[in-house]
């Protein structure tokens, strides 16, 4: 089977079209600050390859062999809201099945069943990941998406375990922790069950860096077009791109929905003798589907006039089946 443009969930290399995260990541950078200890922020709007990029950095850093890398999704636990025990619980439990599911390591889940759940909620996580890192052949790196999902009292109790274990770190902490959201922490805003209202950076003040990731530039956007023509020899026409960075800035999901409504849902299309015209740009952009159906949410202006432009488009014209 062919590979095809996604819009749905991290990539794929066998099976989709991609830009790998080593051409829109400072990877010089990202290598600088785990060496040097460093726990630091990766933030992007909605549907950009946040997760795509961590889980593409893991199994990058897992090859060169100097660290065991874990990537963890951690966004189960927004349901718990205030309540840490649940909270924290889910937090642990996602960290304990990701390194059985990345890294082979059952080790941490047997001690976290049998040890790990006698720890108070507060001292739950902080005891895990320093047993973690004890027993870790190498210096532990943990890379945990969607931190910004928490909220309440659960957010803050999860910044200030990873801030108590700061000052052990490599040793009895992990060497180096990534948080990963649509945010910088800088402008997290948790409301306590109390009613106080604490700022992230208060209760994380230990962050190194906030690094942002970005749209596609206009050549990467021709560049995932152009990994299409060369896959199936299906061409794009060259006077689409202009219109295509004009519509969408770039934005991944915006570019890769409008490259699977060409090369997929025209059906026409899927002759690949044919080539993609102009033409079938503008009835792609015109249809509701799928830019107006599930636009990705964003915190980022330059995408949300994307959206807006997209979300705008006519739907009178409808295209050829």
């Amino acid at each position: 089977m062919n590979k095809f443009f996604n819009t749905a969930g991290p990539i794929k290399p066998e099976m989709h079209y991609y830009i790998s995260s080593a051409d829109r990541i400072d990877w010089d950078e990202i290598d600088m600050l785990i060496a040097g200890q460093k726990y630091f922020l990766l933030h992007a709007p909605r549907q950009t390859g946040k997760t795509s990029a961590l889980l593409e950095m893991m199994e990058r850093i897992n090859r060169k062999g100097d660290y065991n890398v874990l990537y963890a999704n951690i966004e189960a636990a927004q349901a718990a809201r205030n309540n840490i025990e649940a909270g924290i619980g889910v937090v642990c439990e996602s960290i304990v099945s990701s390194a059985k599911i990345y890294i082979n390591n059952e080790e941490i889940g047997s001690w976290y069943k049998s040890d790990g759940l006698t720890y108070k909620p507060e001292n739950q996580l902080n005891s895990l990941l320093t047993h973690f890192a004890q027993i870790s052949s190498k210096p532990l790196v943990l890379f945990l998406d969607e931190v910004d999902a928490l909220v309440g009292d659960t957010l803050i109790s999860l910044l200030r375990q990873i801030r108590a274990g700061y000052a052990q770190r490599p040793e009895y902490f992990p060497q180096s922790i990534v948080l990963c959201g649509l945010r910088d922490i800088r402008d997290y805003r948790i409301h306590r069950s109390d009613g106080e209202i604490i700022t992230g950076g208060s209760a994380f003040n230990i962050k190194s860096r906030s690094l942002l990731m970005g749209n596609f530039t206009y050549e990467e956007c021709q560049n995932l077009y152009q990994q299409h023509t060369k896959e199936t020899g299906q061409t794009f026409s060259e006077d689409i791109y202009p219109e295509l960075w004009e519509d969408t800035k770039g934005q991944p999901w915006l570019v890769n929905a409008l490259a699977y409504e060409m090369t997929w849902e025209i059906k026409q299309l899927r002759d690949r003798i044919i080539p993609i015209t102009i033409e079938h740009y503008h009835v792609s952009k015109r249809e509701p589907n799928p830019l107006q159906s599930n636009p990705p949410r964003s915190t980022s202006r330059q995408t949300q006039r994307a959206q807006s432009t997209s979300s705008n488009l006519k739907t009178t014209c409808r295209r050829s089946r």
